[in-house]
């Protein structure tokens, strides 16, 4: 488990619903343009909705159990005093077995993608071990319009 990253404070955040299913990824992806707009982040607004749609894809893959009825899952977008976006996507599984090999490129799919374009990811479990939360942060910076 990688260890929580130290961040400025948070300025502004919204929750996200998700769906516990198939569809979660595309309706963040949707959610996502919006709610970006709506907070303002002074960053590449296209590559966080991609980055918030393969975290979202990644824990209904590995982390939503099919067929269990509700399931601690969704997303938070945050937006810190240093500007950084803060993607938080929380399911329902405390563990990540995987996590060192996804980030690294062993695994040659999903969150080295992320990792490959600059963003930081880390994850940690929730109080109880009642689930965990895969958060990204990306920095501000110059957008191509």
């Amino acid at each position: 488990m990688e260890p929580v990253a130290v961040t400025a404070p948070v300025l502004r955040e919204i929750p996200m619903g998700l769906p516990a299913d198939s569809s979660a990824a595309t309706s963040a992806r949707i959610q996502g343009r919006t709610l970006l707009t709506v907070l303002g982040w002074p960053g590449d607004q296209q590559r966080a909705v991609d980055v918030l749609h393969v975290l979202v894809d990644n824990a209904v893959q590995h982390a939503l159990t099919p067929g269990v009825g509700v399931q601690r899952f969704g997303a938070r977008l945050s937006v810190t005093e240093a500007h950084e976006l803060l993607i938080d996507v929380t399911d329902p599984n405390p563990t990540f077995p995987a996590f060192d090999k996804a980030v690294t490129g062993e695994l040659r799919r999903g969150l080295w993608g992320i990792v490959r374009q600059g963003v930081a990811l880390t994850w940690f479990v929730l109080p109880g071990f009642a689930g965990k939360t895969v958060r990204a942060t990306l920095r501000p910076g110059q957008v191509d319009l």
